[in-house]
């Protein structure tokens, strides 16, 4: 692959997007009719709408498929937003609009980048009665519990174009690593399938009928963990994956942060999160062999995050089980001795492209060993998985 042009020109650029911080947010408000507009005229989707109302207002009316991140929780769930330079819209009090700015495009150093709004609806009556005429696929309203029943269920009747939405989720902002989502989410729906058409003994010590778990090291705020359970559950409800969300740094407040992400996805009674020290296998190898009393690690997997030692002890180690999967996401040079031209991560920290073949091809089977580029800056990456033979 020659990225050798495109990156040099990606590089220039030193993450920096002046022209989003010099418009102001106020400058960005939209109509309802103007958000819907690429829906009437082209067919096209509307930009996804982050709705940073209080919670009091949020659950009195809402735009259908709207994720909601309550205004005073936006700087501390900040990991939930989408890539910088995705666009989206937000939905926001006029009184809140100037903090959302701060936060959302304020920047304290010239190498972060501010989020990309593209629009801001305002939390008016008059949007909300543009709204409310305009198309009932997309105007949500909700009516507080145990307040007038009645009059709750007589004005649905009367108002058939108001649909109530009971995704308490909401809509992912986010997006996975690619190699989580494109690549090994499908291995793993394959493996759950053979295992249950082939009645196939996974361990000699665990059983068919015992659980598979599946672990993120250096998992962080937990996304790729509730992607992978939101996906693997909405195609077998069935499934009986666990998935354990593994970081060194996890504390106290951590761990919150990431259980209650969790339970937000609706995926709290599917996943876990654990601390644990990642700098060597020996905790990994004995964490795996107390879980293979009761389940089975069907896989492991990294992004972006490399320690060469722990990685070497995976590949070499021989109490891993036969089938069970190993991915990395991670930087990594497009040919071997290429440069590398950007200014982060550091280059001591990047692969070289065959680094992890040559790690893994004794004992293991090569499933995917593909180069990519980052979509954030244009980046070399490395999507690599492995399964143990």
């Amino acid at each position: 692959m020659n990225t050798s042009s495109s990156t040099s020109a990606i590089v220039e650029q030193k993450y920096d997007d002046t022209s989003t911080k010099i418009s102001s947010l106020r400058n960005r408000i939209i109509g309802f009719s103007d958000w819907l507009k690429p829906l009437t005229e082209s067919k096209s989707t509307p930009s996804k709408v982050l709705d940073l109302r209080c919670t009091t207002e949020q659950e009195k009316r809402q735009l259908r498929s709207s994720s909601f991140i309550p205004v005073e929780y936006l700087k501390e769930r900040s990991f939930e937003l989408p890539a910088r330079h995705v666009e989206f819209t937000i939905l926001v009090s006029e009184n809140d609009l100037d903090k959302v700015e701060s936060l959302l495009c304020g920047s304290k150093n010239g190498r972060q980048k501010p989020w990309k709004v593209a629009h801001v609806l305002l939390d008016t009556e008059d949007f909300w009665n543009e709204a409310s005429q305009n198309s009932g696929m997309v105007i949500v309203q909700r009516q507080q519990q145990q307040q007038q029943q009645q009059q709750q269920q007589d004005k649905l009747d009367n108002e058939s174009s108001i649909i109530i939405n009971n995704n308490t989720s909401g809509q992912r902002l986010w997006q996975p690593d690619p190699m989580v989502e494109n690549i090994l989410f499908p291995l793993l729906v394959k493996a759950k399938n053979n295992d249950k058409n082939n009645n196939r003994i996974m361990s000699s010590s665990s059983s068919s009928s015992n659980s598979s778990e599946i672990w993120d090291l250096a998992s962080g705020s937990g996304r790729d963990i509730a992607f992978l359970a939101e996906e693997l559950y909405t195609t077998n409800p069935n499934t009986d994956y666990k998935l354990i969300a593994i970081d060194h740094r996890y504390n106290a407040k951590e761990t919150k942060i990431v259980n209650d992400f969790f339970g937000r996805r609706g995926v709290g009674n599917q996943t876990s999160s654990i601390k644990l020290n990642l700098s060597n296998w020996t905790t990994l190898e004995q964490a795996m062999s107390s879980s293979l009393l009761n389940s089975y690690v069907a896989a492991m997997f990294c992004v972006r995050f490399w320690k060469l030692e722990l990685v070497e002890a995976i590949a070499n180690s021989q109490s891993i089980s036969s089938g069970v999967l190993f991915g990395l996401s991670h930087f990594c040079k497009p040919t071997e001795g290429a440069p590398w031209n950007f200014d982060h991560p550091s280059e001591k920290t990047v692969l070289e492209r065959d680094q992890l073949f040559n790690l893994f091809q004794a004992q293991w089977d090569i499933v995917h060993n593909e180069i990519a580029l980052d979509s954030d800056h244009g980046r070399m990456m490395i999507h690599f998985i492995a399964r143990r033979r």
